[in-house]
């Protein structure tokens, strides 16, 4: 994520719901699709991947990028409910600033604390 703090987590209050990476990819969860949550309670971990799907919401510096993946480590999970519908569009990714985050899509919502996040942006796989 960029450093810039006019498009960091802080700026504009958008937190993970919108952001640059570092090199100025901008990240808008509300055009991506939750493609993937894994979690891996022994390792106290769980991945995260959004997807731009869509080529009219992607913005053209995403499109060599189009997959975020969000790495979070440390994890305990307070909230989970998903129905049998695949995961869908992202509504709201909160985060309170310190270590506590709570993720809404189409079908699911997770919340869950964690200690430290590691985002990248890559390529279709």
């Amino acid at each position: 994520m960029t450093i810039d703090p006019r498009h960091d987590l802080a700026s504009g209050g958008t937190g993970l719901y919108e952001f640059w990476t570092d090199r100025d990819v901008p990240v808008y969860l509300d055009d991506m699709d939750l493609a993937s949550v894994e979690v891996r309670p022994v390792d106290r971990v769980v991945v995260l991947e959004f997807e731009y799907t869509e080529p009219q919401w992607t913005p053209a510096a995403a499109v060599a990028t189009p997959v975020v993946v969000m790495r979070f480590e440390g994890v305990t999970i307070r909230e989970w409910s998903h129905d049998d519908g695949g995961l869908g569009q992202v509504e709201d990714f909160e985060y309170d600033g310190e270590r506590a985050f709570r993720l809404a899509a189409y079908a699911m919502v997770l919340g869950f604390g964690a200690t430290r996040l590691t985002v990248t942006a890559e390529g279709r796989r």
